[in-house]
């Protein structure tokens, strides 16, 4: 702790300022990705005179390398001595391959240091030879990586992605990021579905004003933002509505296990706003645009012989009626079955697994925001034999 002390009236008043430095060192360590990041993969492709007459060693784009120095720290996050580079390197590579649902992937930088080399599925490409999502995708990964950033600042993360990446592609950024993601969207239904906190930026008088977003709890409207239609077309087939942005990005890592986080689109109920007996109109709207809606909520039961709550037990009758099938969770909420393995690998040894109707609000030093890393270390072993392992086992089989 540090402190900052001064004398008044012969008195020694003590005031602690440590909390304006670790502000002020978290923000050292931002990191700036910039909106035209179809720039990155001129990598490979540079005109070789222009190359010549440049220092390659600083070539930036913002804060993130994209010349030599790029491709040489590449090689040596994956071959040199350090263990924990080397794991980093296996888990970008890894998460590359699952996102863009590759069978094997292999990412070298080629003998001469002046381009990258993958091998897809048994095929050799070169950067340039791939789409710019996946050029964005590696580059910006391996960079926030090296560089261990407490947050990461990126304007409009959607361009250059389809609907089916740009969830994934904020999501696996956050894993590098030690405090947070800052985005700036034109996308209001991806920051619906991602965001803790959103504002928007209006022009006024004087200038721009900051405000607070005003939530609309419409679903109909959330799945026109986020072009449904387009999802469909590319492979999605189920809607699962869940309470808040918190649960989708925890969802998406259980869903991920079994390789259907490409087939099944999360919705936030925006928190308890619709998790009561007044919703019916809403979700009869969102039923006539699918008639594969599941609902999962949380119990927020404080023991195993308390009942549901009376809106949350009217809620889960309205979807029954509906169509929609309902479940709300035997723990207290998603938290309350992860492991100790899984808590103390994200959280530290410190931490240990909340017990079934524990309130996660009651452990101090942990809130919400790291729940979908924890989710990500779960193994399906983990959740075998829960109702919250049943019920994504059964979401996920096919129909």
């Amino acid at each position: 702790m540090i402190y900052n002390t001064h004398l008044q009236n012969n008195r020694e008043n003590i005031v602690d300022i440590s909390y304006i430095i670790e502000i002020f060192r978290d923000l050292s360590k931002t990191i700036y990705i910039g909106p035209f990041r179809n720039a990155l993969s001129l990598i490979p492709i540079l005109d070789p005179g222009f190359m010549k007459s440049i220092d390659q060693q600083y070539f930036n784009y913002f804060d993130i390398k994209i010349g030599r120095a790029f491709i040489q720290q590449w090689r040596r996050f994956k071959t040199g001595s350090s263990r924990e580079n080397n794991r980093i390197s296996l888990l970008i590579t890894e998460d590359i391959k699952h996102i863009f649902e590759f069978n094997n992937l292999e990412i070298n930088s080629s003998d001469d240091d002046q381009t990258i080399k993958m091998f897809i599925d048994g095929n050799p490409y070169t950067l340039s030879e791939l789409g710019s999502g996946l050029a964005q995708f590696f580059i910006v990964l391996a960079n926030v990586a090296v560089e261990e950033p407490s947050y990461i600042l990126i304007d409009e993360p959607e361009l250059n992605l389809n609907p089916l990446l740009q969830l994934d592609f904020l999501t696996t950024l956050g894993n590098y990021a030690k405090k947070g993601v800052l985005f700036a969207t034109h996308s209001i239904g991806l920051a619906r579905s991602s965001a803790e906190q959103i504002y928007t930026v209006r022009k006024s008088n004087d200038g721009s004003e900051v405000r607070e977003y005003e939530k609309n709890p419409h679903l109909s409207e959330l799945l026109g933002e986020l072009s449904f239609s387009t999802y469909k077309e590319l492979g999605f087939n189920k809607i699962l509505l869940v309470e808040g942005p918190t649960e989708i990005k925890t969802i998406q890592q259980f869903l991920r296990k079994y390789k259907k986080d490409h087939e099944i689109v999360l919705l936030p109920l925006g928190g308890s706003s619709l998790i009561n007996d007044s919703s019916e109109p809403e979700l009869v709207e969102i039923k006539r645009i699918s008639n594969k809606i599941s609902v999962l909520i949380d119990s927020e039961r404080k023991s195993p012989d308390e009942k549901l709550e009376s809106k949350r037990q009217a809620f889960l009758d309205t979807c029954q009626r509906i169509g929609i099938l309902p479940h709300a969770l035997e723990r207290r909420a998603i938290e309350n079955y992860f492991s100790d393995r899984a808590v103390k690998l994200v959280k530290g040894s410190n931490f240990q697994k909340l017990q079934p109707y524990e309130k996660l609000a009651d452990v101090p030093g942990w809130g919400k925001a790291e729940n979908w890393k924890i989710a990500r270390e779960m193994t399906l072993d983990e959740l075998e034999g829960t109702d919250l392992g049943d019920f994504i086992k059964s979401l996920c089989k096919e129909e």
